[in-house]
């Protein structure tokens, strides 16, 4: 079976959905071997991820926007196996697949989109909500990356359950408890101080961060050396909060980081009191599992999604609730028992999540998929 992957997000996205790409073609290209086809838009300067050595990669001559405007806007019927040679199906692992002479399948993250939609940009909500359900009536079948996923799907649009299937993403084996030592050694070089708690994510609405600056201030008035550790690139609409946490970095009470290496991440989770997340609406939340794979306690809102990943490992508050979201992080410095049993049932649980196990299950589709096609 020769398969053909999108791996635009693994090039030019060093978070998100470009690091589920990533370590999902390191996991195939490890399974199928050159039978693996990975295509992308022309290499920006700075990419964030290359091809695997052993898959096939094609680099196409167009960018990445180029080929978005091509097949997605314009609707050019060109088939992306012209340019991959021949395969037996194509993987769109961002939402979209091009048209393509084979089966197709593609990956839904999340329906955000549909179901915050103030909270996306209006040109990305329009735009999803506009093609994803043509995607949807033209694939064979659908991958999601969480049960939680798949029921917002099969509630919202008309498809069939036996053409999707939920599989959940794994976590790299970088991301482990650091050492004490050169934990230490970390995050003296930072500036950082005991305790502090964090939280990683693109700045932007849909991850509610000035609910969790809220709830830190509220929570400070008892630990008043707290501070928030923020990892996360500048996203949309995000003027308003990152004035935020502008501010709360020049009262000392945060610091930011936009772009580290997974060693550095690591280190941060392993000495974070525990992991906070007041995301308004997550498909995954993969920082979570990172996070809990470093044996952070985990401290999150009670969506569907962070049930699923994080099962008894976490603390779950209402969304939009500083006040509750406070109680929970005090709750968690402040009494030990409660910081150890979450510390060591998050490492537990995260064992449970591979990258191995999750391109194994791709494959079992592209099977599936191929022989009923």
């Amino acid at each position: 079976m020769r398969v053909g992957l999108d791996f635009s997000a693994g090039v030019a996205q060093p978070a998100g959905i470009g690091r589920y790409v990533r370590e999902l073609a390191r996991e195939l290209a490890d399974l199928l071997g050159r039978d693996l086809v990975l295509w992308y838009g022309r290499t920006p300067s700075h990419p964030a991820g290359t091809p695997p050595p052993t898959a096939t990669p094609r680099a196409l001559p167009l960018s990445e926007t180029d080929l978005m405007r091509l097949w997605y806007r314009f609707r050019f019927p060109l088939p992306v196996d012209l340019v991959t040679g021949a395969v037996d199906l194509v993987h769109g692992p961002n939402f979209l697949v091009p048209p393509a002479r084979v089966p197709r399948l593609v990956t839904i993250h999340d329906l955000s989109f549909l179901l915050v939609p103030e909270l996306g940009h209006p040109r990305l909500v329009r735009f999803l909500s506009n093609t994803v359900p043509r995607m949807l009536r033209e694939v064979g079948a659908v991958i999601t990356v969480s049960e939680a996923v798949r029921d917002d799907l099969l509630r919202l649009y008309r498809i069939a359950p036996n053409r999707v299937f939920a599989i959940p993403h794994g976590v790299s084996s970088r991301f482990s408890p650091v050492p004490e030592d050169e934990r230490r050694a970390v995050l003296a070089s930072f500036g950082l101080r005991d305790p502090y708690v964090i939280a990683v994510g693109t700045i932007e609405p849909r991850k509610g961060y000035p609910v969790l600056i809220r709830a830190i201030e509220l929570a400070a008035i008892q630990l008043p050396d707290l501070q928030l550790v923020v990892v996360g690139s500048t996203g949309w609409l995000a003027e308003p909060i990152e004035a935020a946490l502008l501010e709360a970095e020049r009262r000392g009470r945060l610091v930011r980081f936009r772009s580290i290496g997974d060693r550095t991440l690591a280190t941060l989770y392993s000495g974070a009191a525990a992991f906070v997340t007041a995301s308004y609406h997550e498909g995954f939340n993969l920082p979570l599992l990172e996070a809990m794979a470093c044996a952070a306690p985990v401290i999150a809102t009670d969506l569907p999604a962070h049930r699923e990943v994080a099962g008894d490992a976490a603390l779950f508050v209402p969304v939009d609730a500083p006040h509750e979201l406070a109680e929970a992080i005090l709750s968690v410095l402040m009494n030990g028992s409660l910081r150890e049993r979450l510390s060591r049932t998050a490492r537990e649980r995260a064992q449970l999540f591979t990258w191995r196990r999750s391109a194994e299950r791709h494959v079992e589709v592209y099977r599936q998929f191929a022989r009923s096609s």
